[in-house]
């Protein structure tokens, strides 16, 4: 299994890597990362030579997830540039989070199951696109890490794991200047770690605790070290906060269902948790509550937001949510009949084809076009769906694979006036679809284009990446057909010696 699993690893990582960007300083606030990191890497430099320690350069949520991008952006100062090498970390995270729901499903279902239920995740979900955006993925990983050495096989006895665990925990809770929303989280994890053994226990409970809430205190104050000068977290969280309590209730149905920004439309897959969840309740009660736990901290901070998503795809903050969810999917259909599989299947070809448009298009064209439209309020953003990122991406793909070359592409983003359009109304402005089709993917760009120096060794590498990453896939997919074979043949040596016994 655990082959298995590095061979799962070390093929998402590279298909993950082939269609990456090879940029990164656009996607989202991760630019500010990037200055960050280079001048955490110079003044730790001018500090070891003697020389004068420049001031240092703080992001908005602390230099604690930055110290997981110092290895890249050391090594991009050595290989093309710190912002390239950089690009590949969310893929390898995205990889890692998806290996772990791999073995903790093993824990619970046939392999078969397993590895349908893996690369759903992988490449039916946001996990997809979010393997180029970044964003939610450390933390993400980090909480859904903490839930596999919490719950997934035996208590955590150790010295060292122990630490490791309460590492974990406090990661989870301080990548982010908004993860002390999943203490409760976290709470249930070391309450399920220690459950019925307190007193016995107790030195351990206390180091873990401790080490937890000192990783969240650095955290913390090294993050107000950012939002200090600009009056503070909480002041600047306040416009956009809601005004009305009935805006709760709007929020999360919107937060799942929402047609342009729902979690079930990003991941469709997660339909079938509205079934799988009170059914794998009966048996796995700890996996269920650590699900609802994770999903239910989210949405309490998000309903309190006047625009619980943003410009970005899908709704980005419950990112943290799909495993979680996907583990319950598994934990309640073990071993798929086709009663179960079918609609599984189908919701999961529906999720790939979405999350392919979000991987293959950077999110901000569709905020381009908006601009250049005249329409890029964040209602229009978040809630017309004349401006749906997946129907907008899908016009792209279209044009793009459809209709080469230069001629222009005009499209109108129109309106309907109830029942008139008000006085002096102006028109609505056509735009150049032309304009915004390219792919993100370095490899899909550069592919009939001549290369030469960096140019070449990008290509180089993105081919490299897909060419290993659909082999080492094809074999994963081979192993777990033949333990699967190998299972089913266990079972019925099993079925026939109690046939025989009677």
């Amino acid at each position: 299994m655990q082959k298995t699993a590095l061979l799962l690893f070390l093929g998402l990582s590279g298909y993950y890597i082939c269609l990456s960007p090879s940029a990164i300083a656009g996607q989202g606030y991760t630019g500010e990362e990037i200055d960050s990191g280079l001048r955490i890497l110079a003044v730790t430099t001018a500090w070891m030579k003697g020389h004068p320690v420049p001031p240092m350069i703080w992001s908005r949520h602390g230099p604690l997830p930055v110290l997981f991008d110092l290895p890249f952006l050391k090594l991009g100062k050595l290989f093309v540039s710190p912002d390239y090498v950089l690009s590949f970390q969310p893929g390898l995270v995205t990889a890692a989070l998806v290996t772990v729901l791999f073995l903790w499903l093993r824990k619970l279902c046939s392999p078969g199951t397993s590895l349908f239920l893996a690369l759903t995740a992988a490449f039916g979900t946001m996990l997809w696109p979010y393997a180029y955006i970044s964003l939610e993925t450390k933390q993400s990983f980090f909480i859904f890490l903490a839930g596999y050495l919490a719950l997934a096989g035996r208590k955590v006895r150790s010295w060292p794991k122990l630490l490791f665990f309460a590492a974990v925990c406090g990661l989870a809770i301080s990548l982010k200047a908004t993860g002390i929303i999943l203490w409760p989280v976290i709470a249930f994890l070391v309450f399920a770690q220690f459950r019925g053994e307190w007193s016995e226990q107790r030195s351990r409970v206390v180091a873990v605790v401790l080490t937890v809430t000192a990783i969240w205190l650095v955290s913390h104050w090294t993050t107000n070290l950012y939002w200090g000068p600009r009056g503070g977290g909480g002041q600047n969280l306040r416009p956009w906060l809601i005004d009305s309590p009935l805006q709760l209730f709007t929020n999360v149905i919107g937060l799942f269902g929402s047609p342009t920004k729902g979690l079930l439309v990003y991941a469709p897959i997660l339909i079938a948790a509205i079934y799988a969840v009170p059914r794998a309740f009966r048996e796995h009660r700890d996996i269920v509550v650590f699900a609802l736990l994770v999903m239910g901290c989210t949405l309490g901070l998000l309903s309190l937001l006047a625009s619980p998503a943003d410009e970005v795809w899908g709704c980005r903050y419950l990112h943290l949510a799909i495993a979680p969810l996907m583990l319950c999917i598994g934990a309640a259909w073990p071993r798929f009949s086709w009663r179960i599989a079918t609609p599984l299947v189908l919701l999961a070809i529906v999720g790939v084809a979405v999350s392919f448009l979000g991987a293959f298009y950077y999110y901000g064209v569709r905020d381009f076009a908006m601009t250049n439209a005249g329409q890029n309020t964040l209602e229009w953003i978040t809630g017309d769906s004349v401006w749906s990122p997946v129907h907008f991406n899908a016009k792209l793909f279209r044009i793009w694979l459809l209709e080469p070359g230069n001629s222009p592409v005009l499209w109108t983003p129109s309106h309907i006036w109830v029942w008139a359009p008000p006085p002096d109304a102006p028109p609505w402005k056509s735009i150049n679809l032309r304009d915004y089709c390219q792919p993100q993917s370095f490899m899909v760009r550069f592919w009939h284009i001549p290369k030469s120096g960096v140019v070449l060794r990008i290509f180089v590498v993105d081919v490299f990446s897909l060419v290993f990453g659909v082999l080492m896939l094809i074999w994963v997919t081979l192993r777990t057909v033949k333990e699967q074979r190998a299972e089913r043949a266990r079972e019925f040596n099993i079925d026939a010696k109690e046939a025989c016994a009677v």
